[in-house]
């Protein structure tokens, strides 16, 4: 009975550690990114899925406030590794005034095509993207959990995707994909940190 435990477990964290990311490079990411020099990171789609229920308006709110914590964390991790990779990331307040003085607000942006938003910037690509939710992570998460809770329920709150979209073409260039549970980190600074760490091995870009 032991022995047999001990293999569910194994299957158990074995089958977690898999699907838990997945990147994709555009295989001719060299010829499309050769001129580029600055990129900016412009809010992302956020649905949240609370374990009470919200009002429309209120669901509309609270993903606005993730989004900008997402948008605001991943702009200023991106700019403390900007210069091992020879480009420029725009400031994220910067980005904000230029959005605010074209008329585009966070429900606007996620309709307007990459290749706009990349002129009004000012850029040559942007990172836009999506999470799902179930938990508030600029709140921070709940530290207490148990080591079943970790090791075998492996309690997701979401899943977060980046997207490196070229500003001339609007082709994908680059996407990550990450499933966030307690061990990715317990608030928005820490989940971007940790994130862009693992991201950052495989980010394209290069000196």
């Amino acid at each position: 009975m032991k022995s047999s435990l001990t293999i569910i477990l194994l299957l158990v964290l074995t089958s977690s550690s898999f699907g838990q990311k997945s990147t994709f490079l555009h295989p001719n990411f060299e010829q499309l990114s050769k001129h580029h020099t600055t990129i900016a990171i412009v809010p992302f789609e956020v649905d949240i899925e609370l374990d009470h229920p919200l009002s429309e308006l209120k669901r509309r709110q609270l993903a606005e406030e993730e989004s900008l914590a997402i948008q605001r964390e991943l702009s200023y991790s991106l700019m403390q590794q900007q210069n091992q990779w020879g480009i420029q990331i725009q400031a994220f307040n910067q980005t904000r005034s230029l959005m605010k003085s074209s008329g585009i607000d966070y429900r606007s942006s996620l309709i307007t095509d990459s290749k706009k938003l990349a002129e009004i910037l000012g850029v040559d690509a942007v990172i836009r993207g999506s999470a799902s939710l179930n938990v508030l992570i600029s709140e921070g998460i709940n530290e207490q959990f148990s080591w079943i809770d970790l090791t075998i329920l492996s309690p997701d709150f979401g899943r977060i995707t980046l997207k490196l979209v070229d500003g001339i073409s609007e082709k994908l260039l680059w996407r990550y994909e990450k499933v966030m549970d307690r061990t990715t980190g317990k608030n928005t600074r820490e989940l971007i940190e940790k994130m862009m760490k693992q991201a950052s091995r495989n980010f394209p870009y290069s000196k």
